[in-house]
């Protein structure tokens, strides 16, 4: 599974009290789905933000709890959400 940088700086040392938007897509050829993911993000205090194109999708959560989800099985990828250049936060 591919994890961006930041993604694994996030894992090795997470800022506490700080929140991590990622861009999670399962590996096609996983059963992983909307809901598993969404119970993985939701077990570490999370949300799963929306759905995107290509069967990824957005989520928020705590960055301590970045680790966690990244050991998640059918994972094929963890970005985070600026990475991909969707302008989180930018008015």
């Amino acid at each position: 599974m591919y994890r961006s940088h930041p993604v694994r700086r996030m894992c090795d040392d997470p800022m506490p009290g700080e929140t991590a938007s990622l861009v999670v897509e399962p590996d096609e050829d996983s059963d992983v789905d909307r809901s598993a993911i969404a119970a993985a993000v939701a077990d570490v205090g999370g949300s799963v933000a929306d759905e995107l194109r290509f069967g990824s999708f957005l989520v928020t959560l705590p960055e301590e709890g970045v680790e966690a989800l990244c050991s998640m099985d059918g994972l094929a990828r963890v970005e985070t959400a600026n990475t991909l250049g969707l302008g989180i936060g930018e008015e």
